[in-house]
């Protein structure tokens, strides 16, 4: 860590005992935690005014002393809001002073400038500013459990008095329950919303006063960056009802109930079915159960970390920074996670003893195609046989410096950098694909590790010219289809990995009614499948955007429903589907129609070789250019009956026999790498991890 001496002015709207907003709560407690640790903090309010006070060792200057303030803080980092126009006015008065900016919420504007480094709340936070290319951290919310832990009360609560927060709904499910008494925590602005007679209004102030009083907290938001006042209430134990939004589903995860905003019977009937002591009993334990990975000191260490860091030389900076419990990874997710102990970044970040390492352009969870789902699940097989792996990647600025998936560890690092580390890890094999195969290879063997080159299609692969070690194919067809093009594979060790899909992994207990496609790009097939929907147009057809391609979102039918692309194609996708279809142009595999076998979702799809090969008898082919024929297949798969039965057994024996091939092929996979022969005999082992 950057230790005790650094000099960091804050600037933010208010700095008050009881913060109105939850933005400036965090910001004030990230604050506070720097004070503490020793550091020399300055905070100017851009709407308070007064005298300048000192408050926990924090000299607090209030706007009209703005020049006092940079005169006496000397600064080494600024840290500002998203949004507060002064704050801007601020950092362009401080050129040469390293700028964090700190983005609380999903804002129409989203152009964050050039700051030196951005601060998220929550993955999804990121996401939601897809234009952004610089350094970024994510870092959830630090939720003290010593300032909201109670005893809970008997009312439904909820936190603001905005239609944002969801008071609109609030008064709506009120009228509904007039047996029933609610809380309504004020927020600053003229006036109160009108409410029924049963919802009382009070004041913002300590939260444990408000949670004492709360029997179940409901969470209806137009737009949440996070949901940080549900992880407060259920550090006591109380049930949250919420929207389903993707930052309050990152923060509450499988613990909350989730309610369309829109839905009033589904928030009445869900507060009711809560007033039984069995059904409340269950849920306040699975809120406890929830919060006990709360980790509030590693995530003020971690933002502590990332202060520090932008004090770093450039020369210190393109090494993978220092993990703090908690930096850069979301707390409750099924996405970045702090790395086990056998993983290449255990040792306080640096990766020093990765015995296998790929390099590639991008990574999960940021992108999700077929080729980094493929690659991971690989690299997953061996750091759970116990090999130590890392994954760099050198074309993902929306990612943060490191991050862990499911016990494989990542890092971020240009190109430059991430030769620099390989060099220093020197691992016994470089795994790579796509644009950075050659530059592995060549690398690999300058340093006499194996190399290993991954093939997802049959397109023109000059790679294959400069003699990888072992070649894996995602297909048998693209292994045969290469043969010819290139002699010099005869010499190469070659082995067929079909892209892994583990069924319990896509699995879902009951499908949907949807007529799905999977990425909205003419080359999938688009075109084919909006025809279809035009034709067919009582029956509800289901887009699911891509990360590759230009996204044909129109003509709009009303039989056609457009959803964002996922991480979580269970929820968002395989339980809304009753058919998919995949009308591509071309597929080396099919890894989304695979993933749909698993829960017995009936497949049309163009035949291409990789789709026969991925699926076999268990699809109905029909070609792309055949509207009527795909309207056809539609209605005969679409209602019950022994077509759509047929189709339905086919998936989910196709599925267990391409499950088995997987456990096959990563044991084979696994097996293969450790026999290949070492270049360099006389490599030395890696030091230990200090």
């Amino acid at each position: 860590m950057g230790g005790p001496g650094m000099r960091v002015l804050v600037i933010v709207p208010v700095y008050d005992r009881v913060p109105p907003k939850g933005a400036y709560v965090t910001t004030r407690e990230y604050v506070q935690h720097l004070a503490v640790a020793g550091h020399s903090i300055d905070v100017v309010t851009t709407v308070q005014a007064g005298e300048p006070r000192v408050e926990g060792g924090v000299r607090v200057w209030p706007r009209g002393h703005l020049r006092s303030a940079i005169s006496a803080a000397r600064p080494q980092v600024v840290v500002s809001h998203h949004g507060d126009r002064r704050a801007g006015q601020i950092v362009a008065r401080m050129p040469g002073v390293a700028h964090l900016l700190m983005v609380h919420g999903m804002s129409a504007h989203r152009d964050l400038g050039h700051p030196a480094v951005v601060w998220f709340p929550s993955q999804a936070c990121r996401a939601h500013y897809r234009a952004y290319r610089g350094r970024s951290v994510v870092l959830p919310p630090p939720v003290d459990p010593r300032r909201y832990r109670t005893t809970p009360g008997s009312l439904v609560a909820l936190n603001g008095s905005t239609v944002a927060k969801g008071a609109d709904v609030l008064a709506q499910v009120a009228g509904r329950m007039p047996d029933t008494r609610f809380l309504l925590v004020r927020t600053t602005g003229p006036g109160d919303p009108p409410m029924p007679g049963n919802v009382e209004l009070v004041d913002r102030g300590d939260p444990r006063q408000v949670y004492g009083r709360t029997r179940i907290l409901l969470e209806p938001s137009l737009s949440e960056a996070y949901g940080r006042v549900g992880v407060e209430a259920m550090l006591s134990g109380i049930p949250v009802l919420a929207s389903p939004l993707p930052g309050i589903r990152e923060a509450l995860g499988a613990a909350a109930a989730y309610i369309e905003r829109g839905d009033i019977d589904g928030w009445v009937r869900e507060i009711r079915r809560l007033s039984t002591p069995t059904a409340y009993k269950a849920a306040s334990a699975k809120a406890l159960a929830h919060t006990e990975s709360l980790d509030c000191a590693g995530i003020l260490r971690g933002f502590e970390e990332a202060c520090a860091d932008l004090l770093l030389s450039r020369r210190e900076r393109v090494q993978p920074p220092t993990c703090a419990p908690g930096l850069l990874f979301p707390l409750h997710s099924a996405q970045p996670t702090p790395s086990p102990p056998h993983t290449a970044v255990a040792c306080a970040g640096r990766p020093e003893t990765a015995e296998v390492v790929a390099w590639v352009h991008f990574g999960v969870p940021y992108r999700r195609a077929g080729s980094e789902t493929m690659l991971h699940t690989m690299m997953r097989a061996l750091a759970n046989a116990g090999t130590r792996v890392l994954v760099i990647c050198s074309e993902m600025p929306q990612a943060p410096a490191v991050w862990n998936i499911e016990g494989v560890p990542y890092a971020q690092l240009s190109p430059a950098a991430a030769e620099a580390t390989i060099r220093r890890i020197r691992p016994t094999a470089l795994v790579s694909h796509h644009q950075y195969a050659p530059d592995a290879v060549v690398l690999s063997k300058s340093m006499g590790a194996r190399s290993v080159l991954l093939v997802h299609n049959d397109f023109d692969q000059p790679v294959l010219n400069l003699a990888p070690d072992l070649c894996i194919y995602n297909t048998e067809w693209v292994m045969k289809s290469l043969a010819p093009r290139y002699p010099g594979l005869e010499q190469t060790q070659a082995l067929v990995i079909h892209p892994p899909v583990l069924p319990e992994e896509h699995r879902v207990p009951k499908t949907g009614t949807h007529v799905t496609l999977v990425n909205l790009n003419q080359h999938k097939g688009v075109d084919t499948w909006r025809r279809a929907a035009s034709v067919l147009r009582t029956c509800p057809f289901l887009g699911v955007t891509g990360s590759h391609g230009t996204q044909v979102l129109g003509p709009a039918h009303r039989n056609i429903r457009i959803i964002p692309q996922t991480s979580d194609m269970r929820r968002d996708v395989w339980a809304r589907t009753r058919i998919l279809t995949v009308p591509s142009i071309y597929e080396s595999y099919g890894m989304a129609a695979v993933e749909a076998l698993a829960s017995g979702i009936p497949v049309i799809a163009h035949p291409t070789p990789g789709l026969q090969e991925a699926l076999a008898d268990a699809a109905t082919y029909v070609d792309r250019s055949d509207t009527r024929g795909w309207a056809a297949a539609i209605r005969t798969l679409y209602p019950d009956g022994p077509a759509r039965a047929r189709m339905v057994a086919a998936a989910h024996a196709r599925s267990q026999f391409l499950a088995s091939q997987t456990r096959r092929e990563l044991t084979s996979w696994i097996d293969t790498l450790s026999k290949l022969p070492n270049r360099d005999t006389t490599r030395r082992s890696p030091g230990p991890c200090r």
